[in-house]
């Protein structure tokens, strides 16, 4: 992973030009603008908009919120990314808070900041800031190596059961996004697995195709050159629905729907603080929701192996209020464990 996203990197910067110059192209047909309930009614944008991302350059949060702006053909200002890295995401997110709450400044809501606040490691909450467009949701996936004890998700699971305690599974640490995916999964299934913590999620599906471990959670993009070279296989999908770059991979839900109720996953919420004028909101959301569905956007997210999807901004409150809901549960969960 960490050699494609150094490839991406270069193109970063590519990124960045175009966010700059496509931005500033005229209103085409059924924009926002041109409906009259844009820029000019609103009498807004008059300076730059600036995007802080709270995590490094060239990273997947980074790339497709970039790659989300450089999809935006509408809008009369620059749109910049500024990157603010630091105690997992919270100072970026901070100073966002903090920013003047003009439509301005934007930030990115995430897997780990409801999993911080659920942690109480931020007073921020989510109704301190308003979802305007999704950048990205990618859910988790079961990561096997070559093995003969099973070949599918049923089998995965039944071979579990038979064995507990037995199937090792790598995760990312205590309270990371993957690792309460495994806490959830055992919940669920009722099986018992044996967990080994790696730094991060490419260490993890490294070891599994060493055979150091036999499975581990994470996001397809971090096992997709060890699956193209037949050296790891994704046999179930934390989603309700197959992922479009491994419709074979079947999803938990479908294979236990009496027992998986739920979705986990990486994801990235373009979002402003909640106290900017409502219709400076929804101008926004209908500039970067538009640009969600570009091919420029799509082509970055192939790129990534990510998955995209566009929702309302009503289907992204509820959105996040379910991922709240799920990882408090699993976070009350892990600390009495």
């Amino acid at each position: 992973m960490k050699r494609i996203l150094a490839v991406l990197l270069a193109a970063t910067l590519s990124v960045t030009t175009l966010c700059a110059c496509g931005s500033k192209s005229s209103a085409g047909e059924g924009s926002a603008a041109a409906s009259g309930s844009g820029s000019a009614a609103l009498d807004y944008p008059k300076q730059n908009v600036n995007v802080i991302v709270q995590y490094s350059a060239g990273g997947g949060t980074d790339l497709s919120v970039r790659g989300v702006l450089s999809g935006v053909k509408d809008f009369p200002v620059n749109l910049s990314v500024s990157n603010v890295a630091g105690n997992g995401g919270l100072i970026g997110l901070t100073q966002v808070s903090n920013s003047k709450a003009d439509g301005y400044t934007l930030g990115v809501v995430n897997t780990d900041f409801v999993i911080n606040g659920i942690l109480g490691n931020t007073e921020l909450t989510l109704d301190d800031f308003s979802p305007l467009a999704c950048a990205l949701k990618d859910p988790f996936v079961l990561i096997v190596g070559k093995t003969d004890k099973y070949s599918d998700l049923k089998g995965f699971v039944e071979y579990a059961k038979n064995h507990p305690g037995e199937v090792s599974i790598g995760d990312t640490g205590t309270g990371a996004a993957p690792t309460l995916a495994v806490t959830a999964i055992q919940n669920a299934l009722g099986i018992q697995l044996k967990s080994v913590t790696y730094d991060g999620s490419a260490d993890c599906v490294t070891a599994v195709v060493g055979n150091h471990i036999d499975a581990t959670i994470a996001q397809a993009c971090n096992a997709s050159a060890q699956v193209e070279a037949g050296n790891a296989k994704i046999i179930g999908v934390l989603a309700n629905d197959r992922l479009k770059t491994y419709p074979d991979a079947p999803t938990f839900k479908e294979t236990f729907p009496d027992q998986v109720d739920f979705e986990m996953m990486g994801f990235c919420i373009i979002s402003c603080p909640s106290k900017v004028d409502q219709n400076i909101q929804k101008y926004l959301s209908e500039q970067l929701r538009t640009a969600v569905d570009s091919t420029s956007f799509s082509d970055t997210l192939k790129k990534l192996n990510m998955q995209d999807t566009n929702m309302t901004v009503d289907e992204m409150k509820q959105f996040l209020d379910e991922q709240k809901k799920l990882y408090t549960k699993l976070c009350s969960k892990t600390k009495k464990s």
